[in-house]
């Protein structure tokens, strides 16, 4: 087809005879305007990036397949931003005791996860987060590479981030503690 060779023509048509098929789809998963926000995305992700199909009907389904995704993940984040609302809602609604207590328990997750880490890669995070040492001072005491250094501290934030699943949103929470 000549859509992949960015033919106007070609889009215009494409358009026009796949838009109300695909805005329905949507509709199907989300609401009326996210509807069609997500079917104008889908065309102007066929615009930037070309595809060649054999027919019209393939091409179809091509963006139907992409209209739905888009749908999906819109959904996913949805849920996920829900779940975290909920969350920071069940904090802010708590006394100042449950709030300690929850900072504790989540310190405590954070200092497992950090227990868990390599001897290397832990001796990093402390320095860096638990002692303050700067990049170029964590360099000196463990004769290492700067670059070393920020691969390992990146590292250990993205296993701690891991371990701490659904709760390593709450990271922020903790730079409220001396050392973090």
């Amino acid at each position: 087809m000549l859509v992949a060779a960015g033919d106007r023509q070609a889009f215009s048509l494409a358009y026009k005879l796949t838009y109300t098929r695909l805005y329905y789809l949507a509709k199907r998963f989300v609401n009326e305007e996210a509807a069609r926000d997500i079917v104008a995305e889908t065309y102007a992700r066929l615009w930037k990036q070309p595809k060649s199909f054999d027919n019209m009907g393939h091409m179809a389904g091509y963006l139907s397949s992409m209209t739905r995704n888009a749908c999906i993940d819109l959904l996913k984040r949805e849920n996920r931003d829900k779940a975290l609302q909920e969350d920071l809602h069940y904090l802010s609604d708590s006394t100042t005791d449950e709030q300690d207590e929850i900072r504790a328990a989540l310190y405590k997750m954070v200092l497992d996860e950090i227990e868990k880490l390599s001897p290397l890669v832990k001796s990093i995070f402390k320095l860096s987060y638990l002692e303050g040492k700067s990049n170029a001072e964590i360099c000196a005491i463990l004769g290492l590479k700067d670059k070393t250094v920020r691969n390992k501290k990146a590292e250990a934030l993205k296993a701690i981030r891991i371990g701490l699943g659904r709760f390593s949103f709450l990271l922020g929470i903790l730079k409220n503690f001396s050392g973090f």
